[in-house]
């Protein structure tokens, strides 16, 4: 089903549902402050080869050429307080907007159009697209990653995600990460991507995330909820797709110590937040910084926000 079947009635249930609780997210803070660092920021890039200067011959003996080695395209994770430069980017719905659409929607939505536009950009500028798995394993057991990494993030589980972002990262030979809450899933339909569009998609090596069961905002329910709401969606997750779930996007990106404690003991190795920047470090791995992409964007803005 095409994104364009979305009517202005849609556009105004979603307003009023996940993306209402989206507009004022990005205040919402950490409770328990973590220690001051001051971070040295590592940027990702290639040691340039070198190639030693040529043997002088002899008459006797004929020289061998020695090999250039490789360039080093990996670098060393950083310490602890250390930050190193991975950007992830947050979208959410890929829709042409009508004239005179809210502000709201034009937050969080961006035109199929643009989408590709800004893939294509990324290639050109030599990012390597990477997923949560690839980070984790980076920072806790030292695995390599390609030079310029960066995440690209879809929250909701909408049908455009299936429709428009999917084909558009396959094209490319690019991952993306989607977080969808599997009450979602379930329902499926017209709006919603279903468990058997997410296994199409987990076969070709996208990756899935957590997001709850139902996009509660775990900060304003009781912890037995919130702990239930982390668990059973995961579990379920991972029957429906055979693959484990490493990641949590908290949903309307609200979190607190109590959440960010809940969600570490429920399994999840990483999790991402609304706001903002793209330096990570190992010992936040819980509360990593995403940039989000807007309608309004053009691509001169999409390039000021990377770095």
């Amino acid at each position: 089903m095409k994104a364009s079947i979305f009517s202005l009635s849609v556009w105004l249930w979603l307003a009023s549902a996940s993306l209402l609780g989206c507009a004022g997210a990005e205040s919402v803070v950490v409770t328990t402050p973590l220690p001051p660092v001051s971070p040295r920021v590592i940027v990702i890039t290639a040691t340039p080869s070198h190639t030693p200067p040529p043997p002088t011959a002899t008459p006797t003996r004929v020289a061998t050429q020695t090999p250039a080695p490789t360039p080093t395209a990996f670098i060393t994770p950083p310490a602890a307080g250390e930050t190193v430069v991975i950007p992830i980017l947050m979208y959410h719905h890929f829709n042409p907007l009508p004239a005179g659409a809210s502000e709201l929607l034009r937050t969080w939505t961006v035109a199929p159009e643009q989408f590709a536009t800004q893939l294509d950009y990324l290639q050109t500028r030599g990012f390597h697209t990477i997923t949560f798995k690839q980070l984790v394993d980076f920072f806790e057991r030292g695995a390599p990653l390609p030079t310029q990494p960066i995440i690209l993030t879809i929250d909701d589980g909408w049908i455009d995600a299936y429709t428009v972002a999917f084909p558009e990262l396959q094209k490319r030979n690019m991952v993306g990460v989607f977080f969808v809450p599997t009450n979602y899933a379930t329902a499926g339909g017209e709006l919603l991507l279903n468990w058997e569009q997410a296994r199409e998609m987990s076969r070709a090596g996208m990756e899935f995330g957590g997001h709850t069961i139902s996009h509660e905002d775990l900060t304003k329910i009781s912890l037995p909820e919130a702990r239930q709401q982390l668990r059973a969606s995961k579990a379920l997750m991972e029957e429906k797709l055979g693959q484990p779930v490493l990641a949590l996007s908290y949903p309307y990106g609200a979190f607190d110590a109590r959440i960010v404690a809940e969600t570490q003991a429920a399994g999840y190795q990483a999790a991402v937040i609304l706001c903002c920047g793209y330096e990570q470090q190992s010992d936040l791995l819980l509360t990593l910084p995403r940039i989000r992409v807007s309608y309004d964007d053009t691509l001169d803005d999409f390039a000021k926000r990377l770095p």
